[in-house]
């Protein structure tokens, strides 16, 4: 998981070197640059012989991982410096030099922003450029010489570039469960179907899908020897793919399964599958593709054409951890393998720990074995290899040593001890790898939604610095992990998400075991806060979810300052414990506060000065009352999350200075909007809700209303607008909006104010008018054509607008009107 961070250190230090004006920090930099690059060709079979449990190579990953920490500190200071002096200071054609109106020319009105937003004099006057870039220079020099120390180490530790993946066979031990019988008369049923039922296929394609060490291989060696299939077809291959897909060595594997490796190879790929052609030429055959990871069709296009000329009801089953596999190979033909029996895991342990050992010794164990097996929670592999491994533990009393220690810890055991999920995990790119192990600050059986995830690997900095991409790159990642079994997607209620099987989390929760802690506020978390004392300083993520004392004690007692993720679910708390807390951090990314019931979650003093921050997550918070002002000042913020703040009446007047800001999640927060932000915010991507109805009241214009949506097209996902009136005003403000435009928006809500506009219309004409308004209104309102899913509540305008009941929303999947009066005329 350093590879990645390697990769955006060495692109940011190349920039840094060759910026002329870095005259004090060019040498080291460079220095530190190559030296990276160095290091990098052994991070691959480091990483692999971590997971075997090497000792020594753990250990030097520790130090890596903690210097690379590091070094992303003090990048990150000196490139905030440098965005704060290049873009904190507005266009001059934009706004005054000294203030920016707050939506009225009145004087009163108008917030005072040059106070706050740094220029490039105030930033970088010449002693403290000086300064800064000593500072720099100082530290980068001193990482300098602790990377000297970890690359020796990497020469003495041998590390290699790659270590070769092991490849499957149709052959090797195989111990039928009767979960896997049940399976394999289900996938043979496949392979043999009834008379008439093949849909006139020469060729289907069969798979079986499931995270690694699940048990795919195995059902498919087990189908793959049986004797009906052997008698059913008159060729059977077997071919493991791998992830590395190589079309002319999977082409040579085909053809010398068919003739029995007996002669030389052709040289020419077409020569290959001319061969494969021939030899399958009137032929019933069952092809295995084991482990396969590629999504391009493009890679089978050749080979399964080369298949052609077989006889119908020929096979080809195919075993993947990655659903998207189905896309590729053209098939809707699909077999999810689910996690074994509690009884079956345990009978599958046995077969492996208890060999060679007699009925007494088998007896003495049996209890602990039990209790072994439960923790293998289904997986095949797990349960295969945890089995062999206790078959040399000889003594009850090393069975119980084991037991006792965490699954994950794996100090005492031979390699190859961690299952099926270093199988899923080791595959993963860098990045993806540093995604997945982040996830362990969450709680086991927590839904993680899609979004959330997102935010939270933008704020960690580990979707990469292209600012335009970080979400589809980040959706990317969240595909991969649930397409390949790490992540299972769940969904409760109205709320869909993914959660992580208890062993995936236990897996997560190793990976970061140096650098992550979640803290339950039970007996043996208070005993893991001794690993926040002051002289260990590795922990980077922290979750507590705790009783008051016990977050007084952390911001008392313990030294906080590398912390780059910080989240505290504390309902009891005070807010002097919150700023204990804050007052130790200095390089934190995320902050999660959440389900707190303190009217104000974090003090005015704090807040300002964690000038990391990217993420914000104050969800669930129900008796905040405000924001301190002073969170306007966190100049690198991108994402904030308010949700379900239910008590929040504003947010802070200076909300413009966020012009990083990307994400203002609000959906269940009714907090006016500040007027002004909307002209700054061009980065705006997300704002969940805009309750339209206060803003018609405000007679100081200080509050976002319907026509400022004109510049925030950059929006996305759901919105939703509240409180919609039916007045002349309101017409206008909906054309100003110009949500055509807004072709980001998936998913629109419009939910109209059903009191009657304040007794303004008494008369029946009165009551014509104000429903030719709202229709008006509604018109105005038009969404862009690729609009999905449309929610209309409380709308009782003359009919609907034309653009619902037209063709303009060709895509849409879903309507919805909730309490529409009887008289409108429905679309």
């Amino acid at each position: 998981m350093v590879d990645s961070v390697l990769y955006d250190l060495g692109k940011a230090l190349a920039t840094l070197a060759a910026d002329k004006l870095l005259v004090g920090v060019r040498e080291e930099g460079e220095k530190l640059r190559w030296k990276l690059i160095k290091i990098k060709s052994g991070l691959a079979d480091a990483e692999k012989r971590e997971l075997m449990m090497e000792e020594n190579v753990k250990s030097w990953l520790d130090l890596l991982k903690d210097v690379v920490y590091d070094i992303e500190d003090v990048l990150d200071d000196w490139t905030m410096e440098v965005k704060l002096a290049n873009k904190g200071k507005p266009k001059d054609d934009d706004i005054d030099q000294n203030e920016i109106a707050a939506g009225s020319d009145q004087k009163e009105n108008k917030v005072c922003f040059s106070s706050c937003i740094p220029t490039p004099c105030s930033c970088f006057k010449p002693i403290k450029t000086v300064k800064s870039r000593h500072d720099i220079a100082r530290r980068i020099e001193a990482i300098n010489v602790r990377l000297d120390e970890i690359n020796k180490l990497k020469n003495d530790y041998k590390l290699q570039s790659l270590i070769p993946r092991v490849l499957t066979t149709s052959f090797g031990e195989v111990k039928q469960l009767d979960a896997q019988t049940i399976m394999k008369q289900k996938v043979k049923a496949l392979l043999r179907p009834a008379q008439g039922t093949d849909g006139g296929s020469k060729i289907q394609i069969i798979l079986l899908v499931g995270m690694g060490g699940i048990g795919k291989t195995t059902i498919a060696k087990i189908v793959y020897n049986d004797a009906d299939v052997k008698s059913h077809f008159n060729k059977l291959m077997w071919v493991c793919v791998s992830d590395s897909f190589n079309k002319m060595l999977v082409s040579k594997q085909i053809l010398n399964s068919l003739r029995g490796n007996k002669s030389s190879d052709p040289e020419v790929l077409q020569q290959v599958l001319g061969e494969i052609h021939k030899f399958i030429e009137g032929k019933r055959f069952l092809l295995v593709l084991d482990d396969v990871w590629t999504e391009n069709y493009g890679d089978w296009n050749g080979i399964m054409s080369s298949l052609s000329s077989c006889l119908p009801g020929s096979r080809v089953l195919v075993t993947t951890r990655n659903h998207r596999v189905a896309r590729a190979m053209k098939t809707n033909v699909t077999v999810h393998v689910n996690e074994l029996p509690e009884e079956e895991c345990l009978s599958l342990f046995q077969h492996f720990a208890f060999s060679g050992r007699g009925e007494s010794e088998r007896h003495n164990l049996e209890n602990i074995a039990q209790e072994m097996a439960k923790k293998c929670r289904g997986l095949a592999l797990a349960a295969e290899t945890l089995g062999r491994a206790m078959a040399f533990k000889a003594t009850k009393r090393e069975w119980e040593g084991v037991l006792k220690s965490n699954l994950w810890n794996f100090e005492d055991k031979e390699a190859g001890l961690l299952p099926a999920l270093s199988l899923s995990y080791i595959d993963l790119s860098s990045p993806i790898k540093r995604c997945f192990a982040a996830c362990s600050i969450f709680q086991k059986d927590q839904i993680m939604l899609k979004n959330d995830l997102i935010w939270l690997w933008m704020g960690l900095g580990l979707l990469g610095s292209e600012t335009g991409q970080m979400e589809f790159v980040g959706e990317d990642y969240f595909n991969i992990l649930v397409a390949r079994s790490l992540f299972k997607e769940t969904v409760e209620g109205d709320i869909y998400g993914v959660k992580m099987h208890d062993i995936i989390h236990d897996f997560a929760q190793f990976l970061m075991k140096n650098e992550a802690l979640l803290f339950s506020g039970d007996g043996e978390a208070v005993n893991e806060l001794i690993r926040l004392d002051k002289g260990s300083t590795k922990i980077r993520h922290l979750t507590m979810i705790s009783r008051r004392s016990q977050l007084l004690t952390l911001g008392i007692d313990h030294d906080l300052k590398r912390l780059r993720m910080l989240g505290i679910e504390a309902p009891n708390c005070e807010l002097s414990d919150v700023e204990g807390v804050l007052a130790k951090l200095s390089c934190v990314r995320v902050l999660r506060i959440n389900r707190s019931w303190m009217r104000s979650v974090v003090p005015s003093g704090s807040i300002g000065k964690l000038t990391h921050l990217r993420y914000i997550d104050f969800s669930d918070c129900h008796n905040l009352k405000e924001l301190p002002e002073s969170i306007c000042d966190l100049f690198c913020l991108q994402t904030l999350n308010i949700d379900g703040c239910s008590d929040l009446e504003k947010l802070p007047k200076g909300m413009g200075k966020l012009v990083n800001l990307r994400h203002l999640y609000n959906w269940n927060s009714a907090a006016q909007l500040p007027k002004g932000m909307e002209r700054y915010l061009s980065s705006l991507q997300t704002l969940s809700r805009l309750d339209v109805g206060e803003s018609q009241l405000d007679i100081n214009h200080e509050l976002l209303g319907l026509g400022d949506l004109q510049n925030l097209n950059s929006l996305q996902g759901m919105f939703c607008l509240r409180g919609i009136k039916g007045g002349m005003v309101e017409v206008e403000e909906a054309e100003k909006a110009a949500l055509q435009s807004k072709k980001g928006i998936s998913s629109l809500s419009l939910v109209f104010d059903r009191v009657d506009d304040d007794g303004v219309y008494s008369d029946d004409e009165g009551v014509m008018n104000r429903m030719i308004h709202r229709l008006k209104v509604l018109e105005a309102l038009k969404p862009h054509k690729d609009l999905e899913r449309l929610y209309i509540e409380g709308y009782n305008g003359q009919s609907y607008a034309r653009w619902i009941s037209g063709d303009w929303l060709s895509n849409v999947k879903q309507i919805t009107l909730v309490f529409a009066d009887p008289a409108s005329c429905l679309p």
